[in-house]
């Protein structure tokens, strides 16, 4: 019974062990890069070598998976990410942090291409829906524990402590990843592909609005994040208040997506895209209105519901309308759009903050999410 169970759940658990070491450490980076002496400017770069790096190699890591097969690159990843966070741990220097964000950020690729190949290949349209929504809901709930677990371990070992203990995590995925079946591969594309080559599948429909998708989604998420503990403490919130608030934003995520098969099975799935897009622009442009902490909490959470639907639709409709052979280049793409993403909104959303206030910010945001959403019509 525990055999079928793990085989059943195999990626969601996978999935939530990794994420947990993996981005466990995400807020540790600046605080321990801190404590070794850098300033403002190099720990923002020192974080930026996380998504940037990750940007150039996406598509030729998707190629990669789809001339392979998802097994070798879901455990080497494992492995990789193991190692990168165990740097800090036997190396108290700053270069040590700049080469654990490196390989950490290659290996975080790496893994959710083949991991998400792994979720997509070989399945009928029902099957691939549920078991992306099973990814994505230990990609959520992995990435909602890890950074409480890794707060904890920095406070009872400090930051040391914490990189080795969840490095030690990670492992535990490299172990359960070597029993995946390697029968589930994609279909061998041994063709070296261009970049060019890789960029023609915009050309198909359904693939630009699932992009469109994640961006917009991606989008939320990185500005919410970066910007909503200014508004907050522009409200006059204390930290561990805004800290509470934006863990209901990432429960509602980790909630929604337990219900998402239910809800495809009464709601067309481009009606559930536009409907929690949409609502989600609704109430990103209500957050500057209420000084109000529960108010506050009650919106976050919401604008989770509607963040966390739309995600694992989009990668599924992404796979949906890819050529079995290019599964893993395309969502290669997709992370790729997602990267520049994650790499230059805060930088033009900052400069909105200039002219338009922290309030401007949400109000664009809001405009820009609900006009995104309208266009989100996935053919059925």
């Amino acid at each position: 019974m525990l055999v079928s169970y793990f085989k059943k759940y195999m990626i969601l658990i996978i999935a939530f062990i990794f994420f947990i070491g993996i981005i466990g450490t995400r807020p540790l980076i600046p605080l321990m890069a801190s404590e070794m002496g850098a300033n403002a400017a190099q720990i923002g770069m020192i974080v930026a070598l996380y998504p940037l790096l990750p940007f150039f190699v996406a598509i030729k890591m998707g190629q990669f998976v789809d001339r392979i097969g998802h097994k070798k690159p879901i455990v080497v990843s494992t492995v990789v990410g193991a190692l990168a966070i165990l740097l800090p741990f036997g190396v108290q220097h700053i270069v040590s942090l700049i080469f654990s964000q490196i390989l950490a950020g290659i290996a975080h690729t790496v893994f959710a291409v083949a991991a998400q190949t792994f979720a997509s290949a070989g399945k009928s349209h029902k099957e691939r829906d549920n078991s992306i929504m099973s990814f994505s809901i230990g990609v959520a709930l992995g990435s909602f524990i890890g950074p409480m677990l890794g707060g904890v371990f920095a406070d009872n070992w400090a930051y040391k402590g914490a990189f080795g203990i969840l490095s030690g995590v990670i492992l535990v995925s490299t172990i359960l990843s070597m029993f995946i079946d390697p029968a589930f591969t994609s279909t061998p594309n041994r063709k070296q592909q261009k970049i060019s080559k890789s960029l023609s599948l915009l050309k198909i429909k359904n693939i630009r609005i699932a992009f469109l998708i994640s961006i917009i989604i991606i989008l939320g998420k990185e500005i919410y994040t970066a910007y909503f503990p200014l508004l907050g403490a522009q409200f006059g919130l204390s930290d561990s208040t805004i800290g509470i608030i934006i863990s209901l934003n990432a429960a509602g995520g980790i909630l929604i997506r337990w219900l998402v098969p239910y809800l495809l099975t009464k709601v067309s799935r481009s009606n559930i895209v536009i409907g929690s897009i949409v609502l989600s622009g609704i109430f990103f442009t209500l957050l500057p209105l209420s000084e109000s902490a529960v108010i506050l909490g009650v919106i976050s959470f919401i604008i989770g519901l509607g963040s966390g639907i739309g995600q694992p639709l989009s990668i599924s409709s992404t796979a949906d309308a890819l050529p079995p052979d290019r599964i893993g280049e395309g969502l290669g793409l997709r992370l790729t759009a997602n990267r520049l993403t994650q790499v230059s909104a805060p930088i033009l959303f900052g400069g909105i903050a200039q002219v338009a206030s922290v309030y401007g910010i949400f109000f664009i945001l809001g405009a820009v999410t609900i006009i995104g959403g309208l266009k989100s019509k996935i053919p059925e």
